[in-house]
Formats: C-alpha cells, sequence, structure tokens
C-alpha cells in the first residue's frame, strides 16, 4: 500500500496520469462515502454481536465433534476469544475497515493486478489466508449478487469512474473481509484462529450482508445516485467513452495503415491508364509538341527547386516567388504550365496527388501560416521524392513525411515573441539546407527530420521543466484550497472516531468539537493528513480522549501520571495557538484536573466539575474570521453545466503535455498545454507556449467550451497519415467518374 499523502495523493500522478485518471473526491462525495462506510461497517457490526452467542456455540459443537486435538484447540480459542474479548474485537474490525476505507478515496488502495508483476514463493499460511479470504468474498457475493450490481455503479458514478472492478469497491465484500481479518489479527491470535472466526463472521453476515447493502443502495439513491438505475448501463458508458475518443478500430488498425501507401498507388496506376483528364491542370498527356521530345519531369524539377527551367522550345518557366509568410501550392501552378505537356499520364497523377497533399496540410487550422510558409518551401524537394521513391506514399516513418511530422509537430512551440521567432528561424535553416542540397538522395530528408524531432524533443523536455517549476506556487495554491474544503469532514471524521464508544465527559466532547478541531483544520488545510502536525495533534487528542477514562490497574495510573506533564504541554501549546480565550482555557484546564483526579479514583464519588453555560462560552468565543483559500483561476466566467457526454470524456481523457486551443469571441485564440490537474475539484491547470503564464478552468467549464467549440483539442498526430488518409477517398471519387 502506498503510504498516505493526502496533499499529494489528490493530485493525479503525473507520471502515470492516465492510468486510468482515478476521479478524486470532493467534502460533498467524501460526506456520502462515509455515510455509506459507517452503514456497512456499523450495520455488519451489530449483526455480528446480535450473532455472537451463536457463534460461540457453533464453535463448542464443532469441538465436541472434531477428532482432532489441533482443531479442537483451535475452536476453543477462537470461542474463547468471543465470550471475553467480542467487544474488543469488534472494535478493532470496525477500527481496521475505518482505517482501510479511509486510504480508497485518497487514491492509496493497491494498485490492481500488482500481485502480478512478478512470480514469488507463497507460504503455506498465507496461502491458506488468501484463500479464506477469497472463499468469504465469494459467498458473500454470491449471495448480495443483484445488491452488488447496483452497488458497484453508483460508487463508481460517484467517484466519476467508467467502471469499477468488483474488489474495487471499498463497500464491497473484499474489502469487508480483509478488514474483518484484520481486526482479529489485532487480537493476536494463531493463524487457524484467525481463519476460524473469519469462516464464523462470514456465514453470519452471508445471510444479513444483502439487507445492508439494500440500505446503502438506498442510502445512495437518497443522495440522488443513479436513482434510476438501468442493467446494462456499464457496457454503454464504454462504447460511449470509446467513441468520445475516437478510437474506432479503423483508425487504430495498424494493418490498416500499412496498407494505405500501396492502395494508393494501384489507384494511381489505375488513374494514370484509365484517361489522361484526371487533374484539371494536365491537358492532354499524349499530345506534347514535338519540341518536348525526351523531355524529362523528373529531371527537369532540380532546376525549378534552385529557380527557373529551361524549356526545350527556348522558352523559361519558374514557380511563384514564395515569400516568408506566403503559403501557396505551387504545385498548381506547375500543373498549369507547358511543362505538364510532356508529362506521362502516371507523373501527372503523382504531381496531382502530391498537390493535393499540400492543400490537406495548408488546411489544416493547427499549423500556424507561419510554419505552413516553410512547408510549402518544401514542395518542389517532396514531389521530386515522391517521384523517385514509391515508399513515400507507403511508409508512415518514410524521411520525407517524418520531416513534414517534425515541422508540424513544432507548432505547439511557436508563440508569438522573440522566442518563438527564433525557433522558427532554425526551422527556416534546416528547410533551406533540404533546398540546397537535395538532388537525389533520400537522406538528406531523414537527417533533416532528425535534427528537428530532437529540437522538438529538446523543447518539450524544457518546456515540462519550466512548466512543472512556474506552476508549483499555483499547485500549492490549489492543493491548499481543495485541503479547506475536505477539512471540516476529515477532522469531523477524525474526531468522531477518536470519541467513539468513549464514556467522555462533555466538556472534553465540547473542548474537541469546537477548539482542537481549529487546531487540525488549520493543520489539514496547511500539509494535509500526513503533516507531522496535524498527526501529532492527532495523537495527542486521543491522549486526551485516553487520559480521562477510569482507571482501574495500577499500572494505567502509573502510565497516565507518565504521560501526563507532555500531554499538558501540548494541550498548553495547541490551545495557545489558536489564541483560545484565557478564561476558556483556565475553566477547561480546571476541569482537567478533576476529570484526572476522578480516572485516578473511579470507585469513589467524583468531583463535581465546574459549570459553564452555553451562553458564557458563546460571549467568550471569538467570531471565526473567515481566511479562504483561492484557487488561481484565470477563467473567470458563470459555473457550467456538470453534464456528463463525450465533451466530458473527451476533457476526462486529457493527459499532462496535451495541447488545447482556446477560441475567444474577438476571434483571436491561444495554445494551451495542460500541466497538472486537481483531484478534488478537478480543476486543470494549464500553462502558455512559454510555460510562463497559466490559468485554471474546471472540468466541467473545460467540457462546456469543448462543446461550444470554443476550445479544440491539439492532436500532435501525424499529417501525413491523415492527409494519405483523405487522399485515398479523393482518388477513389476521381477513379469512379473515369
Amino acid at each position: 500500500m502506498e503510504p498516505e499523502m493526502p496533499d499529494n495523493s489528490v493530485v493525479v500522478n503525473l507520471n502515470q496520469f492516465e492510468r486510468t485518471r482515478r476521479a478524486q473526491v470532493s467534502a460533498e462525495t467524501l460526506s456520502v462515502l462515509h455515510g455509506s462506510r459507517d452503514l456497512l461497517i456499523e450495520g455488519a457490526a451489530r449483526v455480528l454481536t446480535r450473532q455472537a452467542e451463536a457463534m460461540e456455540n457453533t464453535l463448542l459443537a464443532m469441538a465436541d465433534r472434531t477428532p482432532l486435538l489441533d482443531a479442537r484447540n483451535t475452536y476453543y480459542a477462537a470461542q474463547g476469544i468471543l465470550n471475553k474479548q467480542a467487544n474488543e474485537l469488534l472494535s478493532a474490525c470496525k477500527e481496521a475497515y475505518c482505517q482501510a476505507f479511509s486510504d480508497f478515496p485518497h487514491n492509496r488502495e493497491k494498485a490492481s493486478g500488482s500481485e502480478l508483476l512478478e512470480l514469488s514463493l507463497v507460504d503455506d499460511h498465507d496461502f491458506e489466508i488468501t484463500l479464506a479470504v477469497d472463499k468469504a468474498t465469494s459467498r458473500l457475493r454470491y449471495n448480495c449478487a443483484e445488491e452488488l450490481v447496483a452497488l458497484d455503479a453508483r460508487i463508481a458514478h460517484l467517484l466519476g469512474r467508467t467502471d469499477l472492478s468488483e474488489n474495487d469497491n471499498p463497500l464491497g465484500p473484499r474489502a469487508l473481509c480483509e478488514a474483518l481479518l484484520d481486526g482479529i489479527a489485532s487480537m493476536q491470535p494463531e493463524q487457524d484462529t484467525r481463519i476460524v472466526l473469519l469462516n464464523q463472521f462470514d456465514l453470519v453476515l452471508t445471510t444479513e450482508l444483502a439487507h445492508i447493502y439494500q440500505s446503502i443502495n438506498r442510502f445512495l439513491i437518497d443522495h440522488g445516485i443513479l436513482p434510476d438505475l438501468k442493467v446494462g448501463a456499464k457496457n454503454r458508458t464504454q462504447n460511449t467513452a470509446a467513441a468520445a475518443t475516437g478510437t474506432t478500430s479503423a483508425s487504430a488498425s495498424p494493418a490498416t495503415q500499412g496498407q494505405t501507401g500501396g492502395d494508393m498507388f494501384r489507384l494511381f496506376e489505375q488513374l494514370a491508364g484509365g484517361s489522361g483528364h484526371v487533374s484539371a491542370g494536365a491537358g492532354g498527356y499524349g499530345g506534347a509538341p514535338a519540341a518536348f521530345a525526351g523531355f524529362n519531369l523528373l529531371d527537369s524539377l532540380g532546376q525549378l527547386q534552385s529557380g527557373a527551367m529551361t524549356l526545350p522550345d527556348g522558352g523559361r518557366f519558374e514557380l511563384p516567388l514564395l515569400e516568408a509568410a506566403t503559403v501557396h501550392n505551387v504545385l498548381r501552378s506547375l500543373q498549369q504550365s507547358p511543362v505538364m505537356q510532356a508529362a506521362s499520364p502516371l507523373d501527372a497523377v503523382l504531381v496531382d496527388a502530391v498537390a493535393m497533399l499540400f492543400d490537406v496540410v495548408f488546411d489544416e487550422v493547427s499549423i500556424p501560416d507561419r510554419l505552413k510558409a516553410q512547408i510549402a518551401r518544401l514542395q518542389i524537394p517532396v514531389l521530386k521524392a515522391a517521384m523517385l521513391d514509391r515508399n513515400f506514399f507507403s511508409q508512415p516513418n518514410h524521411p520525407v513525411r517524418r520531416m513534414l511530422d517534425a515541422i508540424a509537430t513544432l507548432a505547439v512551440h511557436l508563440p508569438d515573441n522573440e522566442t518563438g521567432n527564433a525557433r522558427l528561424e532554425t526551422i527556416s535553416q534546416v528547410v533551406s539546407r533540404v533546398l540546397d542540397s537535395f538532388e537525389q538522395d533520400i537522406a538528406v530528408f531523414d537527417s533533416a527530420a532528425a535534427e528537428l524531432e530532437a529540437i522538438s524533443a529538446t523543447l518539450d523536455d524544457t518546456l515540462e521543466e519550466t512548466v512543472d517549476a512556474s506552476l508549483q506556487e499555483d499547485i500549492a495554491q490549489i492543493r491548499q484550497s481543495e485541503r479547506a474544503e475536505l477539512a471540516p469532514v476529515i477532522v469531523h471524521d477524525f474526531i468522531n472516531r477518536a470519541l467513539r464508544d468513549q464514556p467522555v465527559a462533555d466538556a472534553v466532547r465540547e473542548f474537541l468539537r469546537r477548539d482542537w478541531a481549529q487546531l487540525l483544520t488549520m493543520d489539514y488545510v496547511d500539509a494535509g493528513e500526513q503533516g507531522a502536525h496535524f498527526n501529532s495533534h492527532v495523537e495527542t487528542m486521543r491522549e486526551l480522549v485516553w487520559s480521562v477514562q477510569p482507571k482501574a490497574d495500577m499500572d494505567a495510573r502509573l502510565m497516565l501520571v507518565r504521560i501526563l506533564p507532555g500531554l499538558l504541554k501540548r494541550l498548553r501549546e495547541g490551545t495557545a495557538e489558536i489564541a483560545l480565550p484565557q478564561k476558556l482555557s483556565d475553566r477547561f484546564f480546571a476541569t482537567l484536573v478533576i476529570l484526572h483526579a476522578n480516572a485516578v479514583r473511579p470507585n469513589a464519588q467524583p468531583v463535581p466539575l465546574p459549570d459553564i453555560t452555553p451562553e458564557e462560552i458563546e460571549a467568550l468565543t471569538p467570531a471565526p474570521v473567515a481566511d479562504p483559500v483561492a484557487a488561481p483561476v484565470s477563467e473567470a466566467e458563470p459555473a457550467a453545466p456538470e453534464v456528463e457526454d463525450e465533451f466530458s470524456l473527451r476533457a476526462r481523457a486529457l493527459n499532462k503535455g496535451d495541447w488545447v486551443e482556446f477560441h475567444y469571441d474577438d476571434g483571436t485564440f491561444r495554445w494551451a498545454r495542460l500541466g497538472w490537474v486537481s483531484g478534488i475539484r478537478n480543476t486543470y491547470l494549464f500553462s502558455d507556449q512559454d510555460g510562463m503564464n497559466s490559468f485554471s478552468i474546471s472540468l466541467h467549464r473545460l467540457a462546456d467550451k469543448l462543446r461550444r467549440g470554443e476550445a479544440v483539442l491539439v492532436e500532435r498526430k501525424s499529417i501525413t497519415e491523415s492527409a494519405f488518409g483523405k487522399l485515398m477517398n479523393l482518388f477513389r471519387q476521381k477513379l469512379s467518374h473515369v
């Protein structure tokens, strides 16, 4: 089990971040979970208490029937624990379950399937324990199958998950059986005795647990959790998630991707052999003037690459000049030129295909125009490469395609400032080297692609480091704000657990709930549940509760004498930290003196406690000063509706490093990189292309922007792969008309 780190655990681990993106819990959700938890463990404890005598009789009968001495002793030992320590045993089981449950909302449960990561030998005792838990779990689940289907679905919905495996439900039989076994183990009986007690508990709960789960389902329905649950919703949810992320079988199939290029070139050959009128600019492949006899288009492209081309009839042809910010498909001009009169049908089709490829790239809205201008400079070299090497159409990792994709990928690293201009100049230099050096060796593109990919990787790493550093203050503020939201529920639960089943004077209860709770809240907001001050003050609270209990034996009295000076010192420091009014502090410590005196002489007449009216307390207690911790939210807009649809699924599926393009009413837009996601409020923290300026937005607000088209997910995918998919459809349409 991972260590409890609520201030970290509310953060989705950035190295695993989806993993399945655990939806974290809000204060309201945590309150509902705690209510469900109490219904389960308190209900189970009542059943076991009521059946304790029946379990004792069963164990005695089993001891009488068995001929084996060891087995008889085991049954007697189990019966003895139930007879003498039943209350202590059930309290330990309840505490073990509450502790295990508190790990779940903060993502501290065991990773699913982690036990399968390596093979190891298991001793016989561990195997027997595991087998006993498995059997108990299976029996309970079988008898509560209908109730658990609904419960699993509701808990998954409550936690914002699309699915919840049967053993991951913190209210499920597995979690309950493991907690019962942990509680039994705390009594330190022999292992065989533990298994016998677990089996007895399981047999008793088998007939009663279904009713408890029914009450939990009703409790969840009353809180609006899937009141109209339908059978089969699980599969529909999964299908919706798949549709929302666009992961269809066609788009994900490597076989399909690998066949695209070969199929495309066969289409080209069919078009070239079927008619001479495949392209608007290719007019009459077979009727070239005599002056063009022996003219070779491929050889002539080298001249166009460096400037003008001399035609066989003495004329000159040059392509339109591409300026720094020009995005123009010069291959369309080539198609309209006299040069194409001498081109072969297949060459004409290839020119048309590459021209269409650049049309698709230039229509890509995620690539800024100044980067498209650099891609435009490569049109003639790309056409030459496509005519030299047919693998251009069949290999997604072809060097030319890699270079085009690498340039497009760098779009996210071009902010409109000096830094972006410097990076653009670096890209321009790489493109210029290709223009100057490419003749027929495709390796030129390979080295250029490698250089651009290295630049992109370096920029990604640098940006991540910059973002991680620049967001730390915002992340700390959001975490603190979220802990402030959770603190009342967490502190309330800790105090309740400390006071549970303990005979404590009202003065102590009031002190803990009214005064000490302030200190615990401050500690939790500051550093979370694992903070040193929080744990120290929780321990002080537990010692205080224990110290006022009657001390019937000498050992307990001596223990009280030993801990009392340190306890009083910590209590005084705590009351000073929350600035408890002196009069209230004096009254509490005076009362504590009497309570400790009464605790060490339980059989004598207790000394009465001083009275203080609620009105006096209210008059002495200063009004709380509101000091909310606000998260840094730049997207100050009305709250978005909490709709669960494909857009909220897309938002949930975002990972650290993903880019989103935000559009605004004035027609402007900006790119933002996801740097962190909070766990409790589902707050998304974005940074700009430099990683210096940040803003946050809620999950449902982001989903609403996606729904309205005000935000667009930027997919850093292969633009050439996407373009070839569109080309296939276009050329199939052409072929159908030929």
